[in-house]
């Protein structure tokens, strides 16, 4: 007996993502530039501007647009995540090579129909000996719908239900975590798209534990 393969829906959006700046940046002079890489649905493949640094910032203005298939289970209705990549290089010996900095995979699932939103999300290293601090890609994301069901719904995420209950553009927040925190799980989190509840959850479980169960426990031994 052949196994049982649910069908799923399937649709065509059209992405129109702005790569604005990189914030924060590590060091003060360098020509930056970032490539921007569809991993599902598709085949797309650019690259910004080379800019150089300036008071810690480099700033695009680059605008890409390319169509992005996704697809969705037929009893929810949530779509599939559906990743695009933004990789940040710095050229190196004049321009003969290049450095990888780090990188933000963008869910782009969760912004089909919320209209354009626009938010930082923190940089993530490629080479985790090496800190990022607090480096933080700004975006806009526009998805637009040219085939498929009209009815769908995006992957469950509280950073997103905010902003898309917005008219138009947001207030620009930074993305699941705020910039000054430094661990690389909170990095990891913002380039998936998936929200922190879980892991503040976590953490009140366990400042809710009984402190006395410890100290109760470490009597009886």
């Amino acid at each position: 007996m052949m196994p049982f393969m649910s069908k799923k829906k399937k649709f065509k959006f059209q992405v129109h993502l702005g790569l604005e700046e990189l914030a924060s940046v590590p060091f003060v002079s360098g020509v930056l530039y970032a490539k921007v890489r569809l991993n599902d649905g598709g085949s797309f493949l650019e690259q910004s501007p080379r800019q150089e640094v300036h008071n810690n910032c480099v700033r695009w203005g680059a605008e890409f647009e390319f169509p992005c298939k996704m697809t969705a289970s037929l009893t929810s209705g949530v779509l599939d995540p559906c990743f695009v990549r933004i990789s940040v290089r710095k050229e190196v010996k004049g321009g003969k090579s290049q450095q990888k900095l780090g990188f933000v995979d963008l869910n782009l699932a969760l912004f089909a129909g919320g209209g354009q939103v626009s938010r930082r999300y923190l940089l993530e290293g490629y080479d985790t000996k090496h800190r990022l601090d607090n480096s933080n890609v700004k975006v806009s994301v526009e998805l637009a719908l040219v085939s498929g069901d009209p009815v769908f719904k995006v992957p469950s995420s509280h950073s997103v239900s905010q902003s898309s209950s917005v008219t138009g553009q947001s207030s620009d927040p930074i993305d699941l975590r705020p910039c000054d925190n430094h661990s690389e799980d909170s990095l990891a989190s913002s380039s998936s798209g998936f929200s922190s509840l879980t892991r503040r959850g976590k953490l009140s479980e366990v400042m809710d534990q009984d402190p006395s169960s410890t100290a109760t426990a470490a009597a009886a031994a």
